[in-house]
This record gives structure tokens, sequence and C-alpha cells, in this order.
């Protein structure tokens, strides 16, 4: 039984470990004849460790008589525990020659151990050349952008300690964009456009409406009576029955008296 075809899970994958004041980045690989992990120290020096297990390692750790569905199981776990961040660089020193291991799991019951070799200048930085030409391969997909889309707003935060720890596939190709919400058809459109229209003018009514009705309740009921006008003076010494006549003057009739 191929003991390693099990172990696709954990086939290019990348995460990043802080760990005091150091930022080290993994990668994790699988081919035919092991199971390798790779761990870069972010700083000036650029150095990088490597260490790798075989079947027959994998075969020490769960037992000979593992079924195909055990090592299925232990590699979705290890894969999980990659993504979810639970690994760190164990008895990690900067002193060159130091025994330093990569530790998967580290709070489980049985945490996985893989020795780290550090690499050479030479072998560091053909390995440095190597992830950048995969993840060119991988850019072309997406017009040459060193960074997917949803990734570019968050290139700030980027450089901060508390940066979500996340896991991506090197050579894997980008996420499809999620599919925005399709525009109204034209006919929708116009229909709203003019149901719209149709009620800016019957609220444009009804306020015509009001407004007539409140300058209504404001003007008196009826309309104000004529004041009677003064009364034409009559000329003095016209007659009664025609002001515009002279009044007749009558002289008392004196009668003599049977005396005289």
């Amino acid at each position: 039984m191929d003991t390693l075809s099990h172990f696709g899970a954990l086939d290019e994958l990348i995460q990043v470990v802080y760990q005091g004041f150091e930022r080290f980045i993994v990668l994790s690989a699988v081919d035919s004849s092991s199971w390798t992990v790779y761990v870069g120290l972010k700083g000036p020096e650029g150095r990088w460790w490597r260490g790798s297990w075989s079947a027959h390692d994998v075969t020490l750790f769960i037992g000979s008589k593992s079924s195909s569905q055990i090592l299925q199981s232990f590699a979705h776990n290890l894969s999980e525990a990659f993504v979810n961040g639970e690994l760190c660089v164990g008895d990690w020193a900067p002193d060159e020659g130091a025994k330093i291991n990569f530790t998967l799991g580290p709070t489980s019951k049985k945490p996985v151990h893989i020795p780290l070799v550090e690499l050479s200048a030479k072998e560091a930085a053909s390995h440095a050349t190597n992830i950048l030409s995969a993840i060119a391969i991988q850019a072309q997909s997406r017009k040459c952008q060193l960074y997917p889309p949803s990734f570019s707003a968050q290139i700030a935060v980027a450089a901060g300690p508390s940066l979500t720890r996340s896991v991506t596939h090197v050579h894997s190709p980008p996420k499809k964009a999620q599919a925005s919400v399709p525009a109204a058809p034209p006919q929708a459109e116009d229909e709203t456009e003019a149901a719209q229209q149709k009620i800016k003018s019957l609220e444009a009514e009804l306020a015509h409406v009001k407004a007539a009705k409140k300058a209504k309740s404001k003007s008196p009921s009826s309309e104000a009576e004529p004041k009677p006008s003064a009364t034409t003076r009559r000329p003095k010494g016209a007659s009664l029955a025609n002001p515009h006549k002279k009044a007749r003057k009558y002289q008392a009739v004196e009668f003599e008296s049977d005396d005289d």
C-alpha cells in the first residue's frame, strides 16, 4: 500500500507562524517519496530549514497495520491543524546548527515532530526562487497581479502581527469572484420609474389641495357687507320733497280787526 498517496491534503499548503518576535513561513509539500516541510525565517538573512517524513516514518507513528481509512483520517487531521495554525517551531534557537523541529498540533495528545536541518545560502536562495516562480505562474490567471483582488485592500494590514493566520495553495487557481446581484431588466426599471412619477404627481396634487383648503379656512365665511354710505346732508332751505328745489316760504295772512 502506498502510504503517502493518502497525504494529498498536505500538499501545497503555506502558513505564517508568529512565535515571540519572530515570524516564520511554513510550506508543506508531498510527493511519492516523502512529506516535506520548509520553514523560512523572515529577516535580512533569509534563512530556511527543511524536514521530511518518509512512508516509514508515517508507519512508525501510526502503526504498520493502519488501513487506508486510518491514513486518510490521519492526513486530514494534520491538514486541519495546519490550516488552523496549530503549529510551531519547537526548541527554537537562532544559533547555526541548533537542533530545532517543526511541530504540528503542539497541544494535542500526540503532536507530530519533524526535525529540521538548515539549508545553505545557495539552497535557500534556490528554494525562494522556486516559490516566487510558482507565485508568478499563479498570478497569470489574474492579469499578473501579485495579490488576488480580495487581498489588495489588506496589504497595509499584512505587516502587523495581528494579521489573521490564513492558508493558501501555491499552485491552486484563484477562487472565483462572488457573483454579483443581477441587474433589474429594462422593463422592470421602466415600470419602477413610471410608478415613482405617479407617486410624485399624486403628492403634488395632494399638497395643492391641502394648500387650498388651508387658505379657505383663513378667509371669512361670507363677503363683508358694504358699509352704508353716509346720508347726504340736505342743503339748508331745500325742499323736503325735492332736495334740489328751494323750499317755498309762506307768509302768514293778517286780517284787520273789526274795531278799526
